[in-house]
């Protein structure tokens, strides 16, 4: 059998791999390069995605290069966009994607609004309408229910147990009557 040449093993490397989370700096947009802050409204396909600007105005944005995949860009990230000066459509290139806690601190800042997701949205960028679901019943409907639910206290109405002590008190009579 070989030696024990020291403490490897499976559950010694894995123990390894627990590190802290890095701590970056907080990439702040520079207003004089056309740097920007938006929020990702719809992915467009071929790394193309649709920001909102504070303004409210909607641009495509382009995930750059050196992005592709290495981070994962959803439906309502908070993005920094350059603005390009040769383009005169509205395209934009995503250079930074912003974690949920350098998120919370740009809005403490006053870097972002508080509303830059907008009210109407829920957290995956879901608009929600101001629709009410209200049920309503007939009578009829109401009868049905009634009819259908039944009653724990009123389903049992006799022990199921006390079948089998009669059948076992009757096989012990039978065994006496031997």
């Amino acid at each position: 059998m070989p030696k024990n040449m020291g403490k490897g093993g499976k559950s010694f490397k894995a123990g390894n791999a627990k590190s802290e989370p890095n701590k970056r700096d907080i990439t702040l947009a520079d207003t004089v390069l056309g740097e920007d802050y938006a929020v990702i409204k719809k992915t467009l396909g071929n790394l193309r995605l649709e920001c909102q600007l504070p303004t409210g105005e909607k641009v495509i944005g382009v995930i750059r290069g050196a992005m592709v995949r290495k981070q994962w860009i959803t439906v309502g990230d908070v993005v920094l966009i350059s603005k390009r000066e040769f383009n005169v459509n509205d395209n934009v290139d995503i250079i930074h994607k912003f974690q949920p806690a350098e998120v919370r601190v740009l809005v403490k800042d006053g870097h972002i609004p508080r509303d830059f997701r907008g009210n109407d949205e829920g957290p995956n960028g879901q608009e929600f309408a101001d629709i009410e679901f209200v049920m309503q019943q007939t009578a009829e409907d109401q009868k049905e229910s009634e009819a259908s639910k039944f009653d724990r206290n009123a389903l049992v109405t006799e022990d199921p147990l006390a079948y089998l002590e009669d059948a076992m008190d009757a096989e012990e009579e039978d065994l006496d009557d031997l």
